[in-house]
């Protein structure tokens, strides 16, 4: 027999708190989901947030906040390899040998030049058989070259080798000097334009600025050398002269390097290299170089008259 309207009504209360219970844990477990899907929104917004206060270099409120600069700003304090290599290809051929006993400076198994110390940055001390190998910068493709006075002070003849397409050696003349700054600069006739090393603004060399020294230690010539500025405004005296606001390197410098070029990372001429101090006459960790804005007088009176 059919079961009554009644009857049906009555099993279907029976079984209501059981669909309540249902219904409430499924409901529970829907809004337990979107819970957790918006605090992990929230979570990710505050990373989102947090990564640009630091790239947008805005200060947090806490001692232990780390702020850096915007990426458009920073400034790398180290060069890659890739950068020194072009730095030095920039400047490389533009560095020549200068040999003031007429012999063929190229070779390593000459005995090499003056002792670039404190006590004797001259050639004074040497023997008169021995050569005189120093370095020099091309700074006009006319064949102006700059170098360290004290190389060719006591010369008539001065030769210089150069390394730009093929080896040449060419007399040179002294066009003008700069006793006070130990500079000169030389002038060899070519028939060709010469390669040229550009200059930089060395007041804005710094403590710690990567440099590199080109020169002909002791007749290696194009040896390379790397190290930082350890001082930007050295006073040092040499004999009985002061040379004020030297550029202090650990850049290694030895005899032949004198008159070399000290770059920036840039291939840019900062220095001309002059000295070093060492108690043996070989280098120990400290040389000095002039700093190149103290050549430019030097250069417009050479070169532009």
């Amino acid at each position: 027999m059919a079961e009554s309207k009644l009857e049906k009504l009555r099993k279907t209360k029976k079984h209501s708190p059981i669909n309540v219970v249902m219904v409430t844990l499924v409901i529970g477990f829907i809004v337990l989901i979107v819970c957790q899907l918006l605090f992990f929104g929230f979570e990710m917004q505050q990373r989102t947030r947090t990564s640009g206060t630091i790239q947008d270099g805005s200060s947090g409120t806490g001692s232990g906040d780390i702020t850096l600069t915007a990426s458009d700003d920073i400034m790398l304090v180290a060069c890659s390899d890739d950068d020194i290599t072009d730095a030095v290809s920039a400047v490389r051929r533009a560095i020549v040998n200068i040999d003031v006993a007429g012999a063929d400076v190229g070779s390593a198994n000459r005995k090499g030049g003056p002792a670039l110390n404190f006590d004797i940055p001259s050639t004074a001390a040497l023997q008169t058989d021995e050569e005189t190998l120093g370095s020099g910068i091309i700074i006009d493709a006319r064949g102006y070259i700059l170098t360290c006075y004290h190389l060719i002070k006591d010369y008539a003849t001065v030769n210089v080798t150069v390394f730009s397409s093929v080896r040449q050696i060419y007399k040179a003349n002294v066009v003008d000097v700069d006793i006070a700054n130990d500079l000169a600069v030389l002038k060899i006739e070519t028939e060709r334009p010469l390669p040229v090393a550009k200059l930089a603004n060395s007041d804005m060399v710094k403590i710690t600025d990567i440099v590199l020294a080109i020169g002909s230690p002791f007749g290696f010539e194009h040896t390379v050398t790397c190290g930082i500025i350890s001082d930007n405004k050295r006073s040092i005296v040499i004999g009985n002269t002061v040379y004020e606001d030297m550029f202090q390197t650990d850049a290694a410098v030895n005899r032949g390097s004198a008159g070399g070029a000290l770059i920036n990372s840039e291939g840019r001429v900062v220095g001309v290299n002059t000295a070093i101090a060492s108690p043996s006459g070989y280098f120990s960790g400290v040389s000095f170089a002039i700093p190149i804005n103290k050549a430019r007088p030097l250069l417009l009176k050479a070169i532009e008259g």
